[in-house]
C-alpha cells in the first residue's frame, strides 16, 4: 500500500512526476537547453497540443471501462476524467520535454540526414498501424488497438515533415524518449500495484512485463515519441528560420528528395 501522502491521483502525481519534474527543470535550465523564451515556449505549446488531444480520448475509455480508479482516490473529475488524469497530460509532456533539453542543450538538427529514412519510418508506422486495426476490433485487444489507431497517425505525420532530421538526432530521440518512458512504467506499475488504478481485463490482452500490462507500456512509449518528436521539429524550425527567415524554416520541414546528410540547407 501507498502511504497516505501518496493515496490520492494528485497526490501521488505530485511525489512521482511533479518532484522529477522540478529536478529535470533545474537540470535543462543549468546544462543551457532551456535558456529563451522560445525553448519554454515550445514545450507550453505542446503541452496545450496534448491536453487537447488526450482529452476526450481518455474520457471516452474511462467511459467504456478500460479503467477505473480505486475507492476514495479520486475527488473532483471533468467529464467523466479525474483532474489528477488531467494533470498527467500536461505533467508528463512538461517531464519529457525538458529531459529532452537537458540532454541536448544546444542541438544542431538543421542539417537533415538522407531522405531514404522517411519511408522505412513510415513503413514500421503504417505495420503499426494494420496491427492497431486488427487488435481494435477484437474485445481484448481493445485497449491496445485503440492506442496504435490514435497515436500512428500523428506520428506518421510527424515523420513525413521531418522523419530525416528525427532520424539524425536518432542517439539524442532515443535517451530523450527511453529515460521518461521506463521511469514512467515503474510508476504506472506502483500505481496499478497498489489500487490506485486497475486496467480491465476484459479490454486488454493479458500480457504483462513485470506486472505491467503492455498496453500501459505501449501508452508511455508512444506518447513521449509524440512529444521528443514534436519538440525536436519545434526546434528545428526554429534554427533554419534563424538562418533562412521564418518562411524557409517552414519549408523546410519537408527535405528535398536527394538531399544529403552533409546538406546544411
Amino acid at each position: 500500500m501507498l502511504p497516505p501522502v501518496t493515496s490520492s491521483y494528485l497526490a501521488y502525481l505530485a511525489v512521482t512526476v511533479g518532484v522529477p519534474l522540478l529536478v529535470v527543470a533545474v537540470l535543462a535550465r543549468v546544462r543551457g537547453g532551456l535558456h529563451t523564451p522560445t525553448d519554454a515556449l515550445g514545450v507550453v505549446i505542446l503541452m496545450g497540443i496534448a491536453f487537447a488531444y488526450t482529452f476526450a480520448w481518455d474520457a471516452y475509455l474511462i467511459e467504456r471501462g478500460v479503467w477505473w480508479y480505486g475507492d476514495g482516490v479520486v475527488t473532483d473529475r471533468v467529464r467523466g476524467v479525474p483532474l489528477g488524469e488531467l494533470s498527467f497530460f500536461l505533467l508528463q509532456t512538461a517531464l519529457t520535454g525538458l529531459w529532452l533539453y537537458a540532454l541536448d542543450p544546444s542541438p544542431d538538427p538543421s542539417r537533415p540526414a538522407a531522405v531514404r529514412s522517411r519511408p522505412v519510418g513510415l513503413l514500421v508506422l503504417a505495420v503499426a498501424e494494420a496491427v492497431g486495426l486488427a487488435l481494435f476490433y477484437t474485445t481484448q485487444g481493445y485497449y491496445l488497438g485503440y492506442i496504435l489507431l490514435w497515436a500512428c497517425p500523428i506520428l506518421g505525420f510527424l515523420w513525413v515533415l521531418g522523419g530525416p532530421v528525427l532520424w539524425r538526432c536518432r542517439r539524442t530521440v532515443a535517451a530523450a524518449i527511453l529515460v521518461p518512458t521506463a521511469y514512467l512504467w515503474v510508476v504506472d506499475r506502483v500505481a496499478i500495484g497498489a489500487g490506485l488504478w486497475t486496467i480491465s481485463s476484459t479490454y486488454s490482452t493479458g500480457v504483462h512485463v513485470a506486472g505491467l500490462p503492455v498496453e500501459e507500456m505501449a501508452f508511455f512509449l508512444v506518447t513521449n515519441t509524440l512529444v521528443v518528436f514534436g519538440l525536436i521539429l519545434y526546434r528545428w524550425v526554429l534554427a533554419r528560420a534563424e538562418r533562412h527567415g521564418l518562411v524557409g524554416g517552414i519549408r523546410g520541414l519537408v527535405p528535398r528528395a536527394g538531399v544529403g546528410s552533409g546538406d546544411g540547407r
